[in-house]
C-alpha cells in the first residue's frame, strides 16, 4: 500500500523526479529508455516550436482556435489572481505549472512516453491520445508553452503556503531541505483537522513521508503511520469534496502516468489496486478514522 500511494500522484512524482534532473542536465537531456520518438510525435513535438532560450515557442503557424484562445485567457485571469495575492490561485498555478514542467521543457519526449504507453495498453489508446492532446493544449497556454522553471513551481507553491494554504504548506514541508520539527508538524495537523480542507487532506496524502509521519505525535499519529496512510488520507479528501472525478487532474494524471484511461474516478483507480479483501477492509476503516478526525 505504500507503493500505491505513490502510484496515486506518480505523474507529478515524476514530474518533480524530471525538475532536479533535467535542470543539471538541461542542455544535454536524457533519451527515454523505449522506443524513440515516431514521425507523427516529432510532427506534434513541432506544432509549436521552442525557441533557443527559456522565453518560450514561437506561435504556431495554424491560427489559434476559440478553444486555444480559451485555455489562453484561463490561464491569465488564474496568474492574475495569484499575483492579486489570492492563495488558493497560488496553488492553483504551481500545480499547472507543475503538471506542464515536462511537456514545456521535453515535448517530443512526453509525446513519445505517451505513445509507449499506447502500445503497452492499445484498449486504452485513444483515450491517451485524447487526454495527452488536452494536456499539450492546456500547457501551451502556460506562458505561451515557456520552458518552466523549478524556482518558479516552488515560489508559487511557497507563496501559498506564506498566505495560509495548507494543502501548499504539505507541498512545502515535503520539499524543503531542512528537517521538520515536532512542534511545526503538530502545529498543521491542528490546522488541518480545525479547517476539514479537502484539498489539503489530499496534498497531504500525495505528501505524506515518513519524515513528517516520524515527527507527529498523538493524537495525529495513528492517523498518519502505517503503510495505508497516504492513500487513506488521499481517498478521504475524495469524500470530503475533492475534485477526484474521471476528468479530474488527478485521473487524468493517473491515465498519462501508467496508461489506465478507463474513465473511472480516482477512488474507483485506487480501490481497484487493492485486490485483497483485507486490505480493502483495513484501508477503509483508516478512511473513516481520518473523516471522523475532521468532521466539523
Amino acid at each position: 500500500m505504500r507503493t500505491l500511494a505513490k502510484l496515486f500522484i506518480i505523474f507529478t512524482a515524476l514530474l518533480a523526479l524530471a525538475v532536479a534532473f533535467a535542470w543539471r542536465h538541461f542542455t544535454a537531456p536524457a533519451k527515454p529508455d523505449h522506443n524513440p520518438p515516431t514521425a507523427a510525435a516529432r510532427s506534434l513535438a513541432n506544432d509549436t516550436p521552442s525557441t533557443s532560450g527559456s522565453q518560450g515557442r514561437t506561435s504556431s503557424a495554424t491560427p489559434p482556435t476559440s478553444t486555444n484562445v480559451d485555455a489562453v485567457a484561463a490561464f491569465e485571469a488564474l496568474k492574475q489572481r495569484a499575483k492579486d495575492g489570492d492563495a488558493v490561485s497560488q496553488r492553483l498555478l504551481a500545480q499547472t505549472y507543475e503538471a506542464c514542467f515536462l511537456p514545456n521543457l521535453q515535448r517530443a519526449h512526453f509525446i513519445s512516453s505517451i505513445q509507449y504507453l499506447q502500445k503497452v495498453n492499445p484498449d486504452q489508446a485513444a483515450e491517451l491520445e485524447r487526454v495527452m492532446r488536452l494536456r499539450l493544449q492546456k500547457c501551451d497556454a502556460v506562458d505561451g508553452g515557456a520552458i518552466i522553471p523549478m524556482q518558479l513551481i516552488n515560489g508559487w507553491y511557497a507563496q501559498a503556503a506564506a498566505n495560509g494554504d495548507l494543502a501548499s504548506r504539505a507541498v512545502a514541508f515535503a520539499r524543503q531541505p531542512r528537517p521538520l520539527d515536532t512542534a511545526t508538524v503538530t502545529q498543521f495537523m491542528d490546522d488541518l483537522v480545525e479547517s476539514g480542507d479537502p484539498a489539503a487532506m489530499y496534498s497531504l496524502g500525495n505528501t505524506l513521508g515518513e519524515r513528517f509521519a516520524s515527527n507527529v505525535r498523538e493524537p495525529y499519529a495513528s492517523l498518519v503511520t502505517g503503510k495505508n496512510a497516504g492513500t487513506a488520507w488521499a481517498l478521504a479528501a475524495c469524500r470530503m469534496g475533492y475534485d477526484c472525478g474521471p476528468d479530474s487532474i488527478a485521473a487524468t494524471d493517473f491515465c498519462l502516468s501508467i496508461g489506465r484511461c478507463q474513465g473511472e474516478s480516482v477512488e474507483a483507480l485506487m480501490v481497484a489496486m487493492v485486490p485483497a479483501d483485507q486490505d480493502r477492509a483495513a484501508l477503509e476503516q483508516e478512511i473513516q478514522q481520518i473523516l471522523d478526525a475532521t468532521a466539523p
